[in-house]
């Protein structure tokens, strides 16, 4: 049986399913937007544009790619390549893209994944909400969408429901975005006058990591840097500081680039066969287990038999069901996660 033409045709399942069941995402003013498109890699092809809902769909039916991604960008020229400039941008999405790496907690390779990382991610995610989208932003949760990326990662799309603000975000200059990003990353944190957002948060980060110390003097003063440099904890502070500002591991260039892809909502992943799934809200995003949640059920129902080639010692579990390099059984989940990391396998039957 050949492995290739196996996982076409579940990803071609999967495809016809989302279709039929119209919950494949359709990017508003889809005639305007860039698509990219991947099968081995994640981008082979880009500067794809269709005319209508229609094309796109019949499209991605028959080409059922393993990577599917839209642009942010809305254009003129979609499909002319040359970069920006050629394209005629006239208005951007904002969305920002938690993007994890490996834990001190994992066991695995760097690209792999496990319940730790996962829940790393899902963490920053909630961290990134609840410490600045809504309180030093503005925003409420119905003003964010919150996806799965389906690896290891969350997209947030601002989408305000007032249109006057959100025509104003849609029209955020490069430089404007480059603010937001660095006033998160804590890149223009002057600890000679720390604004209100920050110094919550800063306050907070250092009763937590020790309640020694006091914190009285700085949680009315905006000039930080003259009370701390006295103090015998400054050493202690200044880490606490820093850490705090590394805490999110964001993709900068998700909010910087103009051209930026981003994955269809509800396509597949292709290195890993998970749903890029779209939460209800912030309750269903603490709730949520990838490793079981962003699984298409129907693949669970496929089983195969297989001999496992790669002499690297490996561990994953999907839906419940633990899989290894000495696995005989697997599911048409983990089939797609085992061929997306290049597990070295045959298929049986």
């Amino acid at each position: 049986m050949n492995t290739f033409t196996e996982v076409q045709k579940l990803y071609k399942e999967y495809y016809s399913f989302a279709i039929k069941n119209n919950i494949l995402e359709v990017p508003e003013g889809i005639e305007h937007r860039e698509f990219g498109y991947g099968y081995l890699k994640k981008v082979d092809n880009r500067n794809l544009s269709f005319k209508n809902e229609r094309e796109y769909k019949l499209w991605v039916l028959k080409n059922a790619p393993m990577h599917l991604y839209k642009s942010l960008a809305y254009m003129l020229y979609p499909n002319k390549s040359g970069g920006a400039a050629k394209k005629g941008i006239f208005r951007r999405e904002l969305a920002f893209d938690i993007d994890v790496h490996k834990t001190e907690r994992c066991k695995h390779d760097e690209d792999w994944i496990c319940k730790h990382c996962l829940e790393e991610a899902k963490k920053q995610t909630i961290y990134l909400i609840e410490e600045f989208l809504i309180p030093d932003f503005g925003l409420n949760e119905d003003d964010l969408k919150i996806v799965f990326s389906g690896n290891r990662g969350y997209h947030i799309y601002i989408k305000p429901k007032d249109e006057n603000i959100r025509d104003i975000i849609e029209n955020f200059s490069k430089e404007d975005r480059r603010f937001l990003m660095d006033y998160i990353l804590g890149k223009n944190l002057n600890l000679s006058n720390v604004g209100s957002g920050w110094r919550r948060r800063l306050i907070k980060a250092i009763k937590e990591k020790d309640k020694r110390i006091s914190t009285k003097k700085l949680e009315h003063q905006k000039n930080w840097k003259q009370i701390i440099d006295k103090l015998k904890s400054k050493d202690k502070i200044y880490n606490i500081i820093e850490t705090t500002k590394n805490r999110l591991e964001l993709d900068e260039k998700v909010m910087d680039d103009d051209i930026r892809l981003l994955r269809v909502i509800n396509s597949l992943h292709g290195y890993t066969g998970f749903i890029v799934k779209q939460l209800n809200d912030l309750n269903d995003l603490k709730r949520f287990n990838p490793l079981k949640d962003a699984v298409f059920e129907k693949f669970e129902d496929k089983v195969y038999e297989v001999n496992i080639l790669d002499d690297k010692e490996f561990e994953i579990e999907i839906y419940g069901k633990k899989y290894n390099n000495k696995s005989k059984k697997i599911t048409g989940s983990a089939l797609l996660f085992l061929f997306g990391h290049n597990i070295k396998f045959e298929l049986l039957r």
